[in-house]
């Protein structure tokens, strides 16, 4: 059996976010959860170097490939990935997003129109059109197909249900892990859930397919593994898609470097509302 990180066919999370937000996206948002959900599934490595500074010391986000992949690996990761081989050897987080703004475009709005809306594409849940913006210049959008529709609003609907996960991780982590599982990568997007994954950790790793985990809540693990967002420890899947775990303090190392970096809050799109 490879010992390949699995892929599975569900979105990635720039996919989600998108499907949820066309006509209008947010590509730096965009390409950060992208990057955040390689390292979750072990796609990508996360590293931190500390390097002293006068007044405090550094954490440096660094990104790794790893050694082996999935195969065939879908396009978005695929495009990723050649971002981070692109800053090997060092693979410095600031380095890594130079490369994209070099690829995608300053305002990385290439991530969205050449990969994610394509990808969208490619599954039948967006097509390409002509629009013209302020009825004069013409430009390409994406917009849903019927089957995106239907796909949007089921991901809303749990993207929705799943900002109840913090009031309920106590009471009833069963119905917390399996809103997390049924949500997949998108859990990304849902803010409420980050200063979470602790407790997220304990309570998919509570559950398993024979129902045995502590209250016999019977939540599916594959292959018998358990979960882990937390302490690095275990590896849990999300919809067919495998994660292993963020380090919290890694994590916000990432996220403040991303910034560092020059990720930006460009949106884009063509001036329309959220929806399909």
């Amino acid at each position: 059996m490879s010992d390949a990180p699995r892929l599975g066919p569900g979105l990635s999370a720039p996919e989600v976010h998108l499907l949820i937000n066309m006509p209008r996206w947010d590509a730096p948002l965009a390409l950060k959860v992208g990057f955040m959900g390689l390292v979750a599934q072990g796609i990508l490595r996360l590293e931190i170097e500390e390097r002293p500074g006068i007044f405090r010391t550094r954490r440096v986000p660094h990104l790794r490939v790893a050694p082996v992949l999935p195969s065939p690996l879908p396009p978005v990761a695929a495009s990723l990935i050649s971002m981070v081989r692109a800053a090997e050897p060092d693979g410095d987080l600031k380095t890594v997003l130079r490369h994209c703004h070099i690829d995608y475009h300053q305002t990385l709005s290439g991530f969205i129109k050449d990969c994610i809306g394509p990808a969208l594409v490619a599954r039948g849940l967006a097509v390409s059109e002509r629009a013209r913006a302020l009825g004069i210049f013409p430009y390409n959008r994406f917009v849903c197909t019927p089957a995106g529709q239907t796909e949007r609003a089921r991901l809303l609907g749990l993207m929705h249900e799943a900002k109840t996960v913090p009031a309920i991780l106590e009471s009833d982590p069963a119905k917390a892990a399996a809103l997390i599982a049924a949500l997949g990568s998108a859990f990304l997007l849902v803010e409420e859930l980050k200063p979470h994954y602790p407790e997220l950790e304990k309570a998919m790793r509570k559950y398993d397919s024979s129902g045995s985990g502590g209250d016999g809540g019977g939540y599916y693990f594959p292959d018998g593994e358990t979960s882990g967002i937390g302490d690095g420890d275990f590896c849990f899947d999300f919809g067919h898609l495998d994660f292993a775990c963020f380090d919290s303090g890694a994590f916000d190392s990432f996220d403040a470097g991303f910034s560092d970096g020059g990720g930006g809050d460009g949106g884009g799109g063509d001036g329309g509302g959220g929806g399909c």
